[in-house]
Formats: structure tokens, sequence, C-alpha cells
């Protein structure tokens, strides 16, 4: 039989590590769940011929856990809503998950999507379970996801756990969607009067500056201001343009390629004087969601906060508090003691934490976090929005006036020197 090399987690959220002979990492699974332990990771343990077969041919040792790479392309969120409301209403009448996965497939408008559902089927039907089938597909089922499904089966609460993320999933949809909707008029304004000011300092106020040089008109300050603008734009094009389009370029390439820089951004990010808050905001409204939904389904605090730091929150920054706050609770410190050492959590937050753990129900003090940011950040993000958009107006009217202005005064200036 072959032996597996496992790390596993326990009730009171410490990390543990062993061998165990298993026919495969759901036999594994069975028997860390009977002495009480969670499966974290599992490795395949080679033999003394395993070994001697690895050195002949130069082979690596095969993980029992495979990353097969997803089919198709990143589905819309939209897609998983609707695959998680499919699952759960037939399950919850009572469609065995084969069944429940094979209408799901056939009411998918994604082909891309069909294919990954029809391919969750047949894992399903050659003995996987939902979450091992889920993990095959990287590409389009998260961490977050696979984990929380995963509790799921565990706990036989999976119509419960799906329509749980169904409601987390849907929140992010209408919270992405109004900024989109919202930055939509603003970026357009943004485009037109970027276009508008180098078509204007281009080919408009050149001619003109030609017409004031050639009559020899007194140019009053401001008018010297646009042309030398002007004059330095057109000369150093081949400077600012290709400076401009490296920026743009730099900034997603160093935060994927670059920790420290991503963190930098990050941080930038909620220093922000308006934007600021709201990101951090939208920062711990993830965070209060998903760390609800993992300690809800059953997985530990260390776990679920350790789930919490890869990709969950969407601001590295705090990702890092949370990695500190896991390492408190480590050494002995309360849920709230540990959250309170860090500054990026809202007073709010800790309070309501602290009261959770005071009355045993941690889940629903993050539930009822998770809920007053959906309420309070789309009126934010709608309010933001709504004073940028006069802002950009006065702007655009700023600088067709100084510009008119520089043109004016001069001619003016040379009416009455004819008169």
């Amino acid at each position: 039989m072959p032996e597996f090399c496992y790390q596993a987690i326990d009730k009171q959220g410490r990390h543990l590590s062993g061998s165990m002979p298993a026919m495969d990492e759901s036999d594994l699974h069975k028997k860390l769940k009977a002495l009480g332990l969670w499966l974290a990771e599992s490795e395949l343990k080679r033999n003394a011929q395993n070994a001697d077969a690895n050195t002949d041919t130069g082979a690596a040792p095969k993980k029992a856990r495979l990353a097969v790479p997803g089919f198709g392309k990143k589905v819309k969120r939209r897609e998983l809503v609707d695959f998680c409301t499919l699952l759960t209403f037939q399950i919850r009448a009572g469609v065995p998950l084969v069944q429940a996965l094979q209408a799901t497939a056939e009411d998918c408008t994604d082909k891309d999507f069909r294919v990954v559902i029809n391919k969750l089927q047949q894992h399903i039907e050659s003995g996987m379970e939902l979450h091992e089938a889920l993990a095959r597909f990287p590409d389009v089922f998260d961490a977050h996801f696979i984990s929380v499904v995963h509790a799921g089966v565990i706990s036989d609460k999976l119509p419960e756990i799906l329509e749980t993320m169904k409601k987390y999933l849907e929140w992010m949809d209408q919270v992405m969607g109004e900024v989109r909707q919202a930055a939509m008029y603003p970026s357009i304004v943004l485009l037109v009067v970027a276009g508008f000011t180098g078509f204007l300092f281009t080919f408009i106020i050149p001619k003109f500056a030609k017409l004031l040089t050639s009559v020899h008109v007194p140019q009053p300050m401001l008018t010297q201001v646009v042309l030398g603008i002007s004059s330095m734009a057109r000369a150093t094009w081949w400077i600012w343009l290709p400076l401009v389009i490296g920026l743009l370029l730099t900034v997603p390439l160093g935060r994927r390629y670059s920790p420290r820089f991503a963190m930098a951004m990050d941080r930038w990010k909620l220093q922000l004087p308006v934007f600021g808050p709201i990101n951090l905001m939208l920062a711990l409204s993830r965070f209060s969601h998903n760390l609800a939904i993992l300690y809800q389904s059953g997985i530990p605090i260390l776990e679920a906060l350790n789930q919490c730091q890869h990709g969950l929150i969407g601001n590295l920054y705090v990702e890092e508090a949370v990695g500190k706050m896991a390492n408190d609770i480590k050494t002995g410190s309360t849920i709230s003691e540990a959250m309170h050492r860090q500054q990026v959590f809202s007073a709010m937050l800790v309070r309501m934490v602290a009261l959770g753990e005071t009355t045993g129900r941690l889940d629903s003090a993050l539930i009822t976090c998770g809920d007053y940011y959906d309420v309070t950040i789309p009126p934010r993000i709608k309010k933001l929005f709504a004073m940028l958009e006069p802002a950009l107006m006065l702007f655009i009217i700023g600088l067709v006036g100084a510009v008119a202005l520089a043109i004016y005064l001069p001619i003016l200036s040379l009416m009455n020197s004819i008169k």
C-alpha cells in the first residue's frame, strides 16, 4: 500500500506532520478525519524501489495532489453565482451530485465553463470528492472556493456553504458593477480631456504662437506660460510619451514580480486622501466575509486566517497584518487582542469581534460587520464619483478658459495699439 507524508491541523489549530499508509489521498483524508485531524497537504512517499527507479530514469517524485490545468479561460463571477445557485437548489431537493452537475452543465451558457462542469461530473463519477475535483481547475475555482466547499463536504453542510458563497459572490459582483458604473463617466471625461489637451497644445496653440510672434505683440505672463508649455510638449514628446507608457507597464509588472513593490503599492493605496478609506473598507469587508465563511464552515481559526492571507483580502498590507494577528493568537492572545494591535483594523470591527468571542458567536459578529460594509461602501463610492464629476467639469472649464484668455489678451493688446 502506498505511504503518504502529510501535514494536518488538529481541532486546536496546531500544525502536525507525519506519514501514513493509504490507498489514495481520499483514503488518507478519511483516516485522518477519524483521528480528529484536518488534512492540509499530502505527498506520496517514495520507497527504496521507487527511489532507485527515479535515480535511474532521472524522474522526480510525483505528488499525490496534481495541479491539472483548468479547461478554458477564467469564468465570470456571474457564472459562479449561477453554479452555486443551481447546485444548492438541487442538492437540497435530494438530487445526487452527479445528476446535479449534469443539469447545471446543461443550463450553463458559457461554453468553456460547461466543459469544466462536465469534467467535474466525470471526476465525481470516478470517486473524487467535490473539493478534489474543483482543485483540478485552479484557473476557475480559487483556493478560497475550494476550501469552503471542502469544509461543507466534511461537515455535511454543502447546500448551506454554497448558499453562503453565492451571497458573497453576488455582493462582490454588485460592488464591482457599481464601481464600474460610477467610474465610467469620469473615465470617459478624463480620456476626452487628455485627448483635447494634447490636440490643443500640439496643433492649435502653435499656430497662434507663430501669429503672435510675427506681429511682435507684447505677451502677458499667462500667454508666455501657455506657449512655453506647448513648445516643451512638442519638443519633448519622444521623452514623456514612452515614460508614461513605461509607467503604465511598470506598475502591473512590478506588482507581479516584486513582492516589495506590491506591498508598497497596497500600503500607498490605503494612504490616499480620498480613495484610501474606501480601499481600506473594501479590504476589511473581504476579510470579514471570507473569515466568516471559513469559520462558519468549521475551519479552525488559525487555518481560516492563513487562508485569508492568500489573495482573499485583495491588499497585501492588510494580509500582512492578518499574518501578524495569527502569530499573536498562536502565542496565546485572543482574536480581538491580536486584532487591536494592528492599526489597519477599524475600532468597530475589533469591538464586534470581541463581542463575538464573549458570546461564542464569532461568525455572527463577522457577518454583521460584513453586512455593515455591504450597506456603507456602495453609497460612499457613488458619492465619491459624484463629487469627481463637477471637479472634472471645472477643470475643463478652467483649462479652456486659461488657453482662451492667453490667446485673447495679446490680440486685445494688438487691437488697442492699432486704434
